[in-house]
């Protein structure tokens, strides 16, 4: 047989290996098959016939995957309820059918073209992604135009599950049997549903593979190393060896980490650190705390929005920002206001495309604009904020008149609350993100009208040195550790910290062993990362002493260079702690 390796996008790491079992998917039709006048009337019951099967079958999959995986990862299929009940999708459907006088395997199929038509000219990843959520409902209406229902796949042995693309549904069904061992899409990206779910549930997966579905068949051999983001069909002995080998590594580090995510966060010398996890379902938080998390240092709110076909209602904000409270209590949770706008645009508001969305209308600026919108989801997290563990956390901040207008608005909405005699924590605090260069060079202004900053250091690395980390082209451009980066670090943490007020990383820096090494060096003591990589940002900061780091940093402040900042510090640190960089290496 032949050895085939593709690269991909690792979105949960680890490594699987196994028989490959092929999802098969509904090819929604390209023929137009049509009716006579007096067949339209049954085909209209058909359709309907179809609907209700589906509803069923919807609420038969909700009860499932609430009963496996908890009441949130249901959702989905309360979304899908909603969509197969919206009069506007049915009137379409029964009008193509009545008009055009066609069977309703092509007004489905025409119907879908539409809906993903417009979700493709949506340029976010986030958005381009939801459009599998109509495909999901409708493939299942076409399937049920048959009377014969398709049996639910429920392989005997665990397999690695192989597909173009895993639709929402399928992917809470498949991943919840826990006879998934791997995860191998030709489509996806990190933010997919599947990508979710695969780490949340630790199963290895890649996504992004192209035409991995079309390369294999049902019965073939497949290792998934969702940490390289490599997938090898039918490898020959000697490779499944090696990555036996590698598997094994893997999980005794993985042992490991889980030790060193229960002991005290201290340095070497006693000198105490926070680490916290960015997460995006509340379902992820007590992973987060398995891995060693004090806290949820950064909840983004948007996915509130990308669960649901229409605008969520304060109800709905609430009932989520409770829930964490509530997870999380007594632990802090910080609650990013909606991050979207600009490319990350919301199909419920008819958001006009911009020509660079990157510097466009989004996050606090689209907030600004938005002031009811806004204050929906400010008034859910007061409400929500009475066990006080509660922490407001504002994204993009560009300039000091900002963040006087957000606290305007903070506390109009406080006082329409305290109108109405509803409870919430009056001194809840407020912090904001530091993204953009500016907002950075003017920390000593802006710290002193909040409580805390966290800086968001993607976003600050790609505005500061003007690349966009996801164009392959210029990505080699993107350096944390470009000495200009690290100054303008160096200036918002030691400014934060002379007045005694808290400052986080919170964007791939605090996860990466060498970066947290060189921000303790600054004076960080918060660092909110993906929680799974907590561990290992925790076996190293407890490996080395902060003096070591704080002169290492001063001297590699003086360098030219990315290279000779990483050079001197991973020399100097090993000269002194050569455990330090130990734990972080061993998967490499």
């Amino acid at each position: 047989m032949e050895v085939i390796r593709l690269r991909g996008i690792g979105v949960s790491p680890g490594i699987a290996m196994g028989e490959i079992s092929l999802s098969e998917r509904v090819v929604f039709t390209s023929r137009r098959e049509a009716i006579e006048d007096d067949q339209v009337e049954e085909e209209l019951k058909r359709l309907h016939r179809a609907i209700e099967r589906t509803r069923n079958e919807l609420k038969e999959l909700k009860d499932h995957i609430q009963e496996r995986m908890g009441e949130q990862q249901a959702f989905i299929f309360d979304a899908h309820l909603m969509i197969l009940d919206d009069p506007v999708l049915i009137s379409n459907l029964e009008k193509m059918i009545k008009e055009e006088k066609v069977r309703a395997e092509w007004a489905i199929s025409k119907v879908n073209n539409h809906f993903t038509g417009i979700f493709e000219s949506i340029s976010d990843e986030f958005f381009q992604q939801r459009k599998t959520d109509i495909s999901d409902v409708l493939a299942r209406v076409y399937r049920n135009l048959e009377r014969k229902r398709e049996k639910r796949e429920d392989p005997d042995k665990p397999v690695i599950l192989v597909a173009r693309e895993l639709l929402p549904s399928e992917a809470a069904l498949y991943l919840s049997q826990k006879k998934v061992l791997g995860v191998a899409l030709d489509m996806g990206g990190k933010t997919s549903h599947t990508a979710i779910l695969a780490r949340s549930l630790g199963i290895p997966a890649v996504v992004g593979l192209h035409d991995i579905s079309l390369k294999v068949k049902n019965g073939d051999f497949l290792i998934v190393d969702g940490t390289d983001g490599e997938v090898i069909v039918n490898p020959p002995s000697a490779i499944k060896r090696e990555f036996q080998s590698k598997r094994e590594k893997y999980e005794a580090y993985q042992k490991e980490l889980k030790k060193i995510a229960k002991l005290k966060s201290e340095t070497l010398d006693g000198v105490p650190f926070t680490p916290l996890a960015n997460i995006e379902l509340p379902e992820e938080v007590s992973a987060a705390f398995s891995y060693g998390a004090e806290g949820i240092g950064l909840f983004r709110s948007e996915f509130i929005y990308l669960q649901r076909p229409t605008l969520p209602s304060e109800e709905d904000h609430l009932a989520i920002y409770q829930k964490m409270a509530r997870s999380t209590f007594p632990k802090p949770v910080y609650i990013r206001t909606i991050d979207i706008g600009g490319e990350k645009s919301l199909p419920q508001l008819n958001i006009e495309k911009e020509p660079n969305p990157a510097l466009g209308l989004r996050a606090i600026r689209f907030s600004l604009k938005n002031k009811e919108l806004f204050k929906i989801q400010l008034r859910a997290i007061l409400k929500a904020s009475v066990k006080k563990n509660v922490r407001l956390l504002v994204p993009m901040i560009t300039e000091l008149e900002e963040v006087i207008e957000l606290k305007r608005i903070f506390e109009e909405t406080k006082e329409e609350l305290r109108a109405s005699r509803v409870p919430f924590d009056e001194s809840l605090p407020i912090g904001v993100m530091i993204e953009v260069p500016g907002a950075a060079v003017l920390i000593e202004s802006i710290i002193q009208e909040v409580d805390f900053v966290s800086i968001g250091t993607n976003d600050l690395i790609q505005y500061y040195l003007a690349v966009d980390r996801g164009n392959e082209a210029v990505s080699y451009l993107f350096k944390p550790h470009h000495p200009a980066v690290l100054r303008l670090l160096d200036l918002v943490i030691k400014t934060v910290n002379r007045y005694k007020k808290e400052v986080t990383v919170c964007g791939e820096m605090a996860a990466d062993p060498l970066s947290t090494i060189i921000l303790l060096g600054m004076g960080l003591r918060n660092f909110s990362m993906n929680p799974i990589f907590i561990p290992r940002v925790k076996k190293a900061l407890r490996a080395i002493e902060v003096k070591t780091a704080e002169e290492a940093v001063a001297q590699a402040l003086k360098l030219k260079t990315a290279t000779e900042v990483e050079e001197y510090i991973i020399e100097s640190i090993l000269k002194k702690h050569p455990q330090a960089f130990l734990m972080s290496q061993i998967v490499t």
